[in-house]
């Protein structure tokens, strides 16, 4: 029996579940890979660089890092969303998982400046950007798959179930680090010579790759192909099949589109503000220290690892519409309020601290829970994974740019409270982007309902 193409095995729960395990492992992967540089290489970039660099020019060197990941997944979610539009789910995954678990093995053997010169860091950067190209096919494929493999009634916390990947890649990606960082005895003084900056940064990559590796193994024997594409896919004859993409700049679907990347926009800026932005703040406060701070950023993501579910649960029984419109009031008013209270001193003991920070974190980012269910929800099953695709990551690009934006918001306002501006933005644009949208939550993505009415259609 072909588990990709036969699903009358398994009943449609079981078929839920582990579509869901899928995109959620896959998920929780693909942040694990982004943090990668964020976290554990960012203390060993000397060894790219010559020794006589400046502070400025290694924080951006480590932003073009950064930036080359994201920038890479709109291209790969385009390229991956019309593959698994039109050859099916299970299989763009598959590419996509294979392809990023390669690039990411090839992170672990660049060689330092003392070897090739700049061409180390420029390798260092053209590799991210391809692996992050097979990152964003990652969760194109896989997350529509698990929507459609859902019950309409556990469909937002199988969503907020995948969603919790997140926190959990920052949690291990953190303390990998930390224990790499102690067991070597740090970074060193930054001449590109200490253990940890010539190998040691290499094990979480070489860690990350083979876990990426297994696991595409096991999703390919374990997880089917969703009978919502397979339905659609035959009740569509070859001869009359459209690219994707461009099915997706007309008519209803550009509507769809338009709403869901303003609505995304507002997501990424919130998300960027606290989790990029924020631990800076964080632990340039006085007698926050580099460890602390990360310790506190930890526990509030253990208490996010939890919210996300009961986001996703909650945003299934009110409606993704005013859960997320609630989210964009909250993020733009109170999220920006804790944040106040932390740059002030309102608390300096670490419980005082991880208090505010998970009050913040919560306040400004648990609209990632239901974001799986939603966007699935608002394409039809022929444009499902393009339209998840191209809304989710191609909302990343102008939020990717806040250090410019707080950059120049800083010449003529305090640079500590730039980040509000951020808030208050990504609040207003989640919140216009949510009322913009219909209600979504009992959209029927099952086989009978493939070709028939979707989210575009709910008035």
């Amino acid at each position: 029996m072909n588990p990709a193409i036969d699903d009358r095995a398994d009943s449609a729960e079981v078929r839920g579940r582990r579509a869901t395990r899928g995109a959620a492992i896959g998920f929780a992967i693909d942040c694990y890979d982004i943090y990668l540089p964020v976290i554990a290489l960012a203390p060993a970039l000397h060894f790219f660089m010559a020794q006589d660099v400046s502070a400025g020019t290694i924080a951006l060197i480590n932003g073009l890092v950064f930036a080359a990941t994201l920038l890479g997944r709109p291209l790969g979610a385009f390229i991956f969303g019309n593959i698994a539009d039109t050859a099916g789910r299970r299989k763009a995954t598959l590419i996509a998982m294979y392809g990023s678990a390669v690039g990411t093995l090839l992170l672990a053997f660049v060689p330092g400046y003392a070897t090739i010169g700049l061409a180390s860091i420029g390798t260092l950067i053209v590799l991210r950007f391809v692996t992050g190209i097979f990152l964003g096919g990652q969760y194109t494929g896989a997350v529509p798959l698990a929507m459609e493999s859902s019950p309409i009634a556990k469909r937002g916390l199988y969503g907020g179930l995948i969603t919790m990947g997140f926190p959990i890649a920052f949690c291990i990606v953190s303390l990998f680090t930390y224990v790499l960082l102690t067991a070597t005895g740090g970074a060193g003084n930054g001449d590109g010579t200490s253990v940890y900056e010539v190998w040691a940064w290499r094990i979480p990559v070489v860690i990350g790759a083979v876990v990426t590796f297994a696991f595409a193994v096991y999703y390919g024997r374990t997880v089917q192909e969703s009978p919502a594409f397979l339905t659609a896919d035959a009740r569509t004859p070859a001869v009359k099949k459209e690219n994707p993409a461009k099915q997706l700049l007309r008519g209803s679907s550009a509507k769809s589109l338009r709403q869901v990347l303003v609505l995304m926009s507002g997501v990424w800026i919130l998300s960027n503000a606290t989790s990029a932005s924020f631990p800076i703040t964080l632990r340039s406060l006085d007698g926050i220290s580099p460890q602390r701070g990360t310790a506190i950023i930890v526990v509030a993501q253990l208490f996010l690892i939890a919210a996300y579910p009961l986001a996703g649960a909650l945003s299934q029984r009110i409606g993704r519409r005013i859960f997320l419109a609630w989210c964009g009031g909250v993020g733009a008013v109170v999220a920006p309020m804790f944040y106040l209270a932390i740059v002030s001193g309102v608390a300096t003991s670490f419980i005082g601290l991880a208090a505010l920070t998970t009050g913040l974190v919560l306040t400004s980012i648990c609209c990632f829970g239901c974001t799986a269910a939603y966007i699935s929800e608002r394409f039809r099953t022929e444009l499902r994974a393009t339209g998840y695709g191209i809304g989710y990551s191609f909302a990343i690009i102008i939020p990717a740019f806040y250090a410019f934006y707080e950059r120049g918001l800083a010449t003529f306002m305090d640079p500590d409270h730039t980040t509000v501006v951020l808030y208050v933005i990504g609040g207003l644009l989640l919140l216009v982007g949510a009322l913009w949208g219909p209600e979504t939550k009992n959209v029927d993505l099952s086989p009978d309902a493939a070709t028939n009415k979707v989210a575009e259609d709910v008035k």
